[in-house]
């Protein structure tokens, strides 16, 4: 591992359990851009991603209810570290660099850190997943209560889960490790 990654994953560690203000620096502001407009096919993909030196979310920007979402991590772990995929409610997305930077300063990218149960000791995380709410994706973190999030640190690595967000949900989402990597992807009526 390199010095970025274990930078990034010590850090989201020792907020997670000592409350420590944890300053990352991955440059440049990322979106999530990608499929069409339409309705995805399912099931409906988005992709971590590092290009020009940037971390990036493509991929679906609509999915149907009740079919799947599929997450993917093409990133090398040693060109920045670890990922998570997870559902925040739109207005808890840091929107600035400052913000960005200062998102385990008692904000939204501790909650995740303390949800994923990452041991300052080990470096390690306690749980890869944590569901709320219904099975499948539907619940955002929000100030008072805990989301749905997915944590990777390997390439190509996937993972799969229905949709059960009502339709007209617009599901918010971002990286807890690089809160610069956001996007959005409405929920729309299943067949």
């Amino acid at each position: 591992m390199d010095k970025r990654h274990l930078n990034a994953r010590n850090g989201l560690a020792a907020v997670a359990v000592a409350g420590a203000l944890v300053t990352l620096s991955v440059g440049g502001a990322a979106t999530a851009s990608g499929a069409d407009a339409g309705a995805a096919a399912s099931p409906a993909t988005i992709t971590m991603k590092f290009e020009k030196g940037k971390f990036s979310f493509k991929g679906a920007k609509t999915v149907r209810r009740g079919a799947k979402l599929r997450i993917r991590n093409d990133t090398n772990p040693r060109s920045g570290g670890p990922h998570t995929f997870s559902l925040v409610r739109k207005r808890l997305l840091p929107g600035t660099p400052k913000e960005q930077k200062q998102c385990f300063a008692g904000n939204i990218c501790l909650k995740l850190a303390m949800a994923h149960e990452f041991d300052e000791e080990t470096g390690k995380v306690g749980k890869s997943l944590v569901r709320v709410g219904k099975r499948g994706w539907d619940r955002q973190f929000t100030a008072s209560r805990r989301g749905d999030t997915w944590y990777s640190e390997t390439d190509g690595e996937t993972f799969s889960q229905k949709v059960s967000a009502k339709p007209g949900t617009s599901l918010s989402y971002l990286c807890a490790i690089h809160p610069e990597m956001q996007g959005t992807i409405k929920v729309i009526a299943g067949r």
